[in-house]
Order: structure tokens, then C-alpha cells, then sequence
């Protein structure tokens, strides 16, 4: 290729770039500004306030604090249920397990060897059962109220109903409700059927499902509590004896069917606390609001209770769900003396 065939092309291709930026040049000169606001700036009709810089990242609850354990005793033991499709890690519970153990106590997951949930309880002086999926036995329900009874302290925590999406080769859904009414109907109080929900800011946790509730009475589970956070939250249904301690923020709605109403979402019966969502437990969500107080009274709750006696007889000293009646032996008749032949006389 001769040097004439290469220059003549390079040097349009230069004489057309000059013109460019030429031109380029002299429209921001004759027009200045016209290459707008800098990244930001408000446009009068084209940036709503909801989408400037500052509200971008919305606030969030601060995630500090810590769980703080109060129990005089020492040497309590707490039982966390892992027989009745309990949906919960012990990796998930890593922060309550160093609570409890830097107060000078333990927590035991599931029930040693072959011994039976009911027969372990006497072992415990709380038990905690997080979101059951399985029913509980005639037997097991016998025991926990013999167990509560005697001294021995319960929390359950509960989420609602829902559906889940399973991924695999084929995507399938999947409902999973709270299995255990069937033992918490023992103490006035039942998980409600809907998840619930909040629109306004002010009553949510950045997430319209991410609810507040704050306490509706005093006592031990509310103090140094004024909000905590449920990201599953549900209702409980309440009657009896049963006290509401927690409810859900004003204009609170159920999720399906839209109702507004005031929702209880933690229920005190004597020995038995029953908290509408599991989620506030997890180590994301342990320390927004004021949840480490709360879980720091559920604890402190459960290490009041006491161990029933094994030696005090009865069932706690032969086993739970065994309250038979002792069965009288029936005195059997004496047979009677047999009555000698008479002897015939001699003829």
C-alpha cells in the first residue's frame, strides 16, 4: 500500500473530528447550562422528593444492645423441643445459647438416648418449642400441663400459616402451619389462621410484614420493653385465663382478608408464654428494636420455673401422661371344704 492511500484517509477522519468538537464547543458557548443539574438536584415535575439522594436508604431500626439474662439461681436447664418437626437450627439459637450460658445455665436441644419428650420434661425447668409442625400425643399434652403445674415453665413461639416455594427440578409449593393448638388450646389461646401486615412507616420495621407490637400490660415479659419486631407475625386467639401482654401496632391488618383490628401477639397463662412469630429469634433480627429485652425476659422467664421432683411420686415420679388409677386386687373366695361321702352301712 503507497504512503498517499494511508495519509488521505487520516486526514479526513482528523478534519472530521475537529469540526465535532468545533461544533461541540461552540453550542456551550451560545448556550450555557444547557447540560443540565448535576446528579440529584431537584427538577421541578421530574424529581419527586421520595426519589432524592436522602431518601434512598430508608431508616432502619439500630441493631445494638444485648441480651441480658436475670435469674438468681444457678445451674438451670432449658430444653429446646426438636421432636415434632420444630422449625429451628441450633446455629439460629447461637446467641440465646451464649446468654443462658454466661448467666450460668444450659441449653439441651431435643431429649437424650430413647427417653420420650414427655418423659424428659421432669429433666428441665423451662422448655421452649419454636414453630411445631407436628401434633402433640395425648400423652405429651397430659405432660406439659402436668409439667406446668408442678412449676416447670413453657414459652412457644408460633408463626401463621404460609405458603413456600421449593425449588429443585421442578418448582412446587408447600403450605406449613403451626401444628400445636392442640396443646396450646390448654391454656386459652390458639394461632390465628392469617400473617399480618402494616403500610404506615410508623408501625413497620421497613418491611409492611416487619410489624411492631408493644406491651398492653406490666409484669415481667414487658419490662424495659417499648417496641419489639415480628417479621412473620400472626395473631393469637385468646380466651380464659389467658392474659394478652403484647399487641400489634394501630392499623395492623391480616394479610388475606384485610381486617383491621387490635391483634394479640404474646399471651401469658400462669406458666405458659405463647409469642405469634419465631423470626425475632434469628441472629438477623435479634437485636432490632427492643428484641434482645424481650428475649432476655423470655429467658429469664424460663429459668424461674422449677424442675418438677422425680422423687415426689405421682407422675412426675413415674413418668408423665401415666395418671392411672391404682387397681385394687380382688380377694378371691375360698373354695369350700368338700363334704366326705357317707360311708354305707354294712348290710
Amino acid at each position: 500500500m503507497t504512503e498517499g492511500r494511508i495519509v488521505k484517509p487520516l486526514a479526513v477522519f482528523i478534519v472530521v473530528l475537529v469540526a465535532i468538537l468545533g461544533g461541540t464547543f461552540l453550542l456551550a458557548v451560545a448556550n450555557p447550562g444547557s447540560s443540565g443539574p448535576p446528579d440529584g438536584q431537584s427538577i421541578d415535575g421530574q424529581s419527586p422528593s421520595q426519589y432524592q439522594p436522602d431518601a434512598v436508604n430508608a431508616p432502619v431500626d439500630p441493631e445494638d444492645g444485648e441480651i441480658s439474662v436475670d435469674s438468681e439461681a444457678s445451674d438451670k436447664r432449658i430444653l429446646v423441643d426438636t421432636s415434632h418437626g420444630n422449625q429451628v437450627s441450633e446455629s439460629e439459637l447461637e446467641p440465646i445459647t451464649e446468654a443462658v450460658f454466661e448467666a450460668g445455665h444450659s441449653i439441651e436441644y431435643g431429649t437424650s438416648g430413647t427417653a420420650s419428650f414427655a418423659d424428659s420434661l421432669g429433666q428441665y425447668d423451662g422448655v421452649l418449642i419454636v414453630q411445631p409442625l407436628g401434633s402433640y400425643s395425648q400423652a405429651e399434652r397430659e405432660a406439659l400441663q402436668e409439667y406446668t403445674d408442678d412449676g416447670g415453665r413453657v414459652v412457644v413461639l408460633a408463626e401463621p400459616t404460609q405458603t413456600r416455594l421449593s425449588t429443585g427440578f421442578t418448582q412446587s409449593t408447600t403450605t406449613v402451619s403451626f401444628g400445636a393448638n392442640n396443646a396450646t388450646e390448654r391454656y386459652g389461646v390458639r394461632m390465628g389462621a392469617e400473617q399480618l401486615y402494616n403500610v404506615d412507616d410508623e408501625a413497620n420495621d421497613n418491611n409492611f410484614k416487619a410489624i411492631y407490637a408493644s406491651p398492653s400490660d406490666d409484669g415481667e415479659l414487658t419490662d424495659g420493653v417499648e417496641t419489639i419486631t415480628f417479621d412473620t407475625a400472626g395473631y393469637a386467639v385468646v380466651n380464659g385465663d389467658a392474659e394478652t401482654k403484647f399487641t400489634a401496632a394501630e392499623g395492623t391488618r391480616t394479610l388475606e382478608t384485610r381486617r383491621t383490628g387490635t391483634y394479640a401477639t404474646v399471651v401469658r397463662n400462669d406458666n405458659m408464654v405463647f409469642v405469634t412469630d419465631s423470626t425475632f429469634i434469628r441472629s438477623s433480627e435479634i437485636y432490632d428494636a427492643d428484641n434482645e429485652v424481650f428475649i432476655g425476659n423470655l429467658l429469664s422467664f424460663l429459668l424461674d420455673g422449677e424442675a418438677p421432683d422425680p422423687n415426689a411420686g405421682g407422675a412426675f415420679g413415674g413418668g408423665f401422661g401415666t395418671d392411672e388409677e391404682a387397681v385394687t386386687p380382688t380377694e378371691t373366695p375360698a373354695e369350700p371344704t368338700p363334704t366326705p361321702a357317707p360311708i354305707p352301712a354294712e348290710s
